[in-house]
């Protein structure tokens, strides 16, 4: 039988002397596997069941698997990456070829001191009598530092307004005006003057100061030279570059018509000293550059007075008083020391107060209910007469009283609430409360923002 035949040799039945039958193993004794390729034992696998102990099928059978998996799995990556190519080039097309890189490239805020240029040394060739640049030399000189703007408010497609900016540093952060880009909901573009367009994001904003800070993921930009405006004279001539009406790298000349100019922003009580100027700004102006013949930027162009009997007065932030508000937006985001009451209001004269039996002092027009003074017994329609005991409030004195105090500090002020029978009647009471950062009406703008999305 075929157990006796194959049976194994016991230690009782070796013959002594015989090593060849004692080296005999009991795998040596074993019928040798018959040779088949790996179809063969695919087939076999399918067609019979295989003996577990074949390790050598399994080994075979387990490497053409994973290969399998591994074409499927690289199939499946070329589907998505085609996918997210074919969206992306749809978005770039809509929104700038830069918007891509901003995902990855840059950070908000950083370390940031603003460099402030000497006197450059101009070519023979493209240079006046007194060495400074002719107009045309100096804005092809300055040109690629001047950036067009245009935010998207209502959808993602077609901007609702536009303005300039200027490059500050090679990797891509620009300074503008904070009204050039208030109120976007759907995003900011920048557009080089080569006319290649690239998503941009806010970095910080200031309305009182009406300063802000953008940043495009790019590198090997060409930065501005930033000049001390306290060296400009009155009837110094004057170059600005901007895109007035949409037409991008628009150049105007004129001079220096006034120095110290305090303007304000609308609906501020800050006051940011000027430059006046008769060169022509228009709408698209605002946020460039303000030069001096050396091609140094003197001044942010901002706003222009308008009424049909004036002509040719336009004003741009000096240099000087932008660039610590600028450092504060790279660094921060926000001013973060300023105070705010958190209310809007108009100053009442004391002509005013004894023409309609009031008294006079700033009537409050509205209360921002994030803020700490929403939480005192001020309402809609009272006049606040005197703060931390000053009276004889307009927005100047509302300024200097603020500059003078940080968020956080504590302010009491006196209140005139108006009768509703008797004119010239009411009742006196004070308020103390505490003063929000400017970083308050961030969030809340944010917020706002966001609801508006949904």
């Amino acid at each position: 039988m075929e157990e006796t035949d194959n049976r194994t040799v016991t230690e009782e039945e070796t013959v002594p002397g015989d090593t060849h039958d004692e080296e005999i193993s009991a795998e040596a004794a074993q019928p040798e596997a018959p040779h088949r390729t790996v179809q063969e034992k695919l087939i076999y696998l399918n067609s019979r069941t295989p003996d577990p102990d074949d390790a050598d099928l399994w080994s075979d059978v387990a490497a053409v698997k994973p290969r399998r998996r591994l074409r499927s799995i690289v199939g499946i990556i070329c589907i998505c990456l085609l996918i997210v190519t074919i969206f992306g080039y749809s978005l770039a097309l809509q929104r700038g070829k830069g918007w891509f890189l901003n995902l990855f490239r840059g950070s908000s805020n950083i370390e940031f001191t603003l460099p402030i240029a000497d006197t450059p040394s101009v070519p023979d060739s493209e240079k006046n009598p007194d060495g400074t640049y002719t107009a045309a030399a100096l804005a092809k000189q300055v040109m690629p530092s001047v950036v067009q703007i245009k935010t998207y408010t209502e959808n993602a497609i077609i901007p609702d307004s536009q303005g300039s900016g200027i490059i500050m540093s090679s990797d891509g952060y620009i300074v503008t005006n904070a009204h050039v880009v208030s109120g976007e909901h759907y995003g900011i573009t920048v557009m080089l003057s080569d006319k290649t367009e690239y998503a941009a994001k806010l970095v910080g904003a200031d309305d009182s100061t009406d300063i802000a800070v953008l940043k495009v993921g790019l590198k090997d930009l060409t930065p501005a030279q930033f000049a001390d405006s306290d060296l400009c004279k009155a009837g110094d001539e004057v170059v600005a570059i901007g895109s007035p009406a949409g037409y991008e790298n628009s150049i105007t000349k004129g001079i220096i018509s006034g120095l110290d100019r305090q303007i304000r922003a609308e609906n501020s009580a800050t006051a940011m000293n000027c430059i006046q100027i008769d060169a022509a700004i228009n709408p698209g102006n605002s946020g460039g550059p303000l030069l001096n013949m050396w091609g140094q930027v003197i001044g942010i162009t901002s706003s222009k007075l308008v009424a049909e009997s004036y002509d040719n007065i336009g004003f741009a932030i000096t240099t000087n008083s932008a660039k610590p508000i600028i450092e504060m937006l790279m660094e921060d985001g926000y001013v973060p020391d300023r105070g705010r009451m958190g209310i809007t209001y108009y100053p009442i004269t004391s002509a005013q107060a004894e023409l309609y039996g009031l008294k006079s002092g700033i009537y409050v027009a509205g209360i921002d209910e994030e803020c700490n003074i929403a939480k005192t017994e001020l309402k809609k329609g009272d006049i606040i007469t005197e703060i931390d005991g000053v009276g004889l409030l307009d927005t100047n004195a509302v300024s200097g009283i603020l500059e003078k105090h940080k968020a956080g500090d504590k302010i009491t002020c006196k209140v005139f609430r108006p009768s509703e029978d008797k004119d010239g009647e009411g009742e006196t009471f004070e308020i103390t409360f505490k003063l929000n950062s400017d970083k308050s009406a961030m969030i809340k703008a944010k917020k706002d923002k966001d609801k508006d999305k949904e």
